[in-house]
């Protein structure tokens, strides 16, 4: 089974795209529900605008797995939606049979809550008669809500497009104590992340999940992407979230290349007691974060601090903007920089360092890690 799906997964050179056909259906011969293969046939069937297969295919698939709600999921999945021309009802219906099987079921009441959020985005900006905005606002509302007492993780993810919402429908009560939640479940705030407009709360043109399209806002999904990531390469470094409960002033950096191994710095000054510790990992940084094969750690004079907080200071890294929406390359590094001081938490992302780019350089020079000039990028 393995072997079949990396079959699916890469073409040789001069390999047509498209005939491997006969491979994904092996697959789903062994299983009948490997996401994997039903993606490969659908593209494959929607780019040749062979939409009827498309829906062959499932109505087999359905008949055989009529009772698991990930058939239903897979169905009404945004790409596959895309490739067989599903409208947003026949979506809705689908995700509605998932959750009738399983009523917690993440996925389904996410992408409900979401599709309803989408279409009320659209209703909004329509200039014909708004008849279904009341609707539109209160299903996502529902399914939105639902989602965070199923598990309250998704509080961050929902907040922002409740906040819309909550405000169109004039529950100003409600939208004030979702401003005023702070609740975060990684190393990172979404806020932070997160490019929105000044006028979010009264602007309802503004698809805050996922609106990407003009690189001035970034939405909730594209800020989680960046989280997720970078989390997982802090976690498997054993990385401590930086909270009030560590010592009082701390600045971290988090170097991320492409195919290099994944590097963190973290400078802590506790009573002038000033200490650095650096780790790196066997991963590369746009891969897999592998495991710590570089652990140490030294005092460091506070001369040598006052020299790193000159240099943030004098980018004012308070007052950064968190991400930029430049176009980022496919290939090159990103540099995370952190700073907590006396209760106040800020975080700036690079690509390719821009303007912390000195301040990670210092920090690397601090530390007794050797990087060839080649690999600095």
């Amino acid at each position: 089974m393995e072997e079949l799906e990396y079959e699916l997964s890469f073409y040789k050179s001069g390999e047509k795209w498209g005939n491997k056909k006969d491979i994904a259906y092996k697959i789903l011969e062994v299983d009948g529900l490997n996401s994997r293969a039903i993606n490969y046939l659908v593209e494959v069937y929607g780019r040749n605008n062979q939409r009827d297969s498309i829906n062959v295919l499932f109505d087999n698939l359905i008949k055989t797995n009529s009772v698991n709600p990930k058939i239903y999921l897979i169905r009404a999945s945004e790409r596959n939606a895309y490739f067989s021309g599903l409208t947003f009802s026949q979506r809705i219906n689908y995700l509605k049979k998932a959750k009738a099987l399983d009523n917690e079921n993440i996925e389904a009441t996410y992408s409900l809550g979401k599709i309803y959020y989408e279409l009320f985005i659209r209703e909004f900006t329509n200039n014909k008669k708004k008849a279904n905005l009341d609707h539109y606002a209160k299903s996502s509302i529902d399914y939105f809500t639902e989602l965070c007492s199923i598990d309250e993780k998704f509080r961050e993810t929902t907040k922002y497009p409740l906040i819309q919402l909550y405000n169109y429908r004039n529950e100003k009560t409600k939208s004030k104590e979702l401003k005023l939640d702070n609740f975060q479940t990684s190393y990172f705030p979404v806020s932070a992340f997160v490019g929105l407009p000044e006028n979010l709360e009264t602007d309802f043109s503004v698809n805050v999940i996922t609106n990407v399209s003009d690189f001035s806002v970034s939405g909730v999904e594209s800020a989680l992407f960046s989280i997720n990531w970078y989390s997982e390469h802090l976690n498997a470094l054993n990385e401590p979230v930086l909270s009030d409960t560590l010592p009082t002033k701390i600045y971290r950096f988090t170097y991320l290349r492409s195919f290099d191994n994944p590097i963190v710095i973290r400078l802590e000054n506790h009573n002038d007691i000033v200490s650095i510790h650096w780790k790196v990992s066997n991963g590369a940084g746009g891969y897999e974060p592998g495991e710590i094969i570089v652990n140490e750690s030294k005092e460091l004079t506070t001369e040598e601090w006052r020299l790193i907080e000159n240099k943030i200071n004098s980018i004012d890294f308070w007052n950064l903007p968190s991400a930029e929406t430049e176009i980022m390359g496919t290939d090159g590094s990103h540099w995370i920089l952190e700073g907590k001081y006396l209760g106040k938490y800020k975080v700036v992302d690079r690509w390719c360092g821009g303007a912390i780019s000195e301040i990670g350089k210092e920090l690397i020079n601090l530390t007794d890690l050797k990087i060839e000039k080649d690999k600095l990028y």
